[in-house]
């Protein structure tokens, strides 16, 4: 998978016929071959931009800056990335008129062995569902059928003091750097709850009991909103597996909010927005 080429023609052709004040790619980070976000604002930039199994990040998350706010932007995304860009545009955050958006029919992102991600392996909507322009071949096929996460589903079997003292562990090394939140398409507000100085809940100390209290509230914030391009997990310093939170916040979702995926219909609010008399109620208390 790679197109490369294809992209740079396409940010040329843009900047040329000024349609975009700033293209959001990828490039190489200098060191090895993996890649990095790239913000480009003019044409001698262009040999900057890359596009192969390694452009693992989701851009749509540099469109909350004020390096594009309110500008003209190209972007480019995969199946998840997109399905984030159409939560962006039904939550108003973004101006699809201010937008080029270069879609890819995405045949998965590998990690630094070469191996093809999780959530790629077990992605249902790969090609992009929001685009001006499809680069590759669409899949053309209906998402493929839902399966729990084989991690969740593993962690759901352990004894209940076994679960406890694994997520003690994970909350445990949180550093509370918060780089999950940064680096989430859908944590845009500009003062999260979690920072509040005047909660009693919740506070910036480097504790287990804080952590947990943070990313439980972050996670169910995410709750029917995740698209599983796990940024959050390639921002984390400590290597959390943040994942597991908000897998199965969708995987009980989509059991009992009519099948509901996040982002893969245009204008589709969420879950939370859909009543049927139909939904079970065993979950209520």
């Amino acid at each position: 998978m790679n197109y490369t080429k294809q992209i740079q023609e396409i940010a040329a052709k843009l900047f040329a016929e000024d349609k975009i004040d700033v293209f959001v790619g990828y490039r190489m980070n200098g060191f090895d071959d993996n890649q990095v976000p790239v913000l480009i604002t003019g044409v001698n930039e262009i040999p900057k931009l890359v596009f192969t199994d390694k452009s693992v990040f989701n851009l749509v998350n540099y469109l909350k800056p004020d390096h594009t706010r309110r500008k003209r932007v190209g972007l480019v995304v995969k199946g998840c990335d997109s399905r984030s860009l159409n939560l962006m545009l039904t939550e108003s955050q973004v101006k699809r008129e201010n937008l080029y958006v270069v879609g890819i029919a995405c045949e998965g992102v590998t990690d630094d062995a070469g191996q093809k991600m999780q959530n790629c392996t077990d992605c249902m909507v790969p090609d992009a569902v929001v685009f001006d322009e499809m680069l590759g071949t669409p899949s053309g096929s209906q998402p493929a059928a839902y399966k729990a996460n084989a991690d969740v589903t593993a962690l759901a079997a352990m004894p209940l003091p076994e679960r406890a003292a694994y997520f003690e562990e994970v909350f445990a090394n949180c550093i509370r750097c918060n780089a999950c939140r940064h680096s989430c398409p859908l944590c845009y507000c500009a003062k999260c709850c979690i920072d509040q100085e005047t909660s009693t809940l919740y506070n910036g100390a480097n504790t287990t009991s804080a952590a947990f209290h943070a990313l439980m509230t972050w996670s169910l914030h995410l709750a029917g909103r995740c698209v599983d391009c796990r940024n959050c997990e390639k921002a984390c310093p400590s290597h959390l597996p943040l994942h597991l939170l908000h897998k199965q916040n969708e995987s009980v979702i989509y059991e009992n909010f009519q099948e509901h995926l996040a982002g893969v219909i245009s204008e589709d609010r969420g879950a939370f927005y859909k009543y049927s008399l139909k939904d079970p109620d065993d979950f209520i208390m």
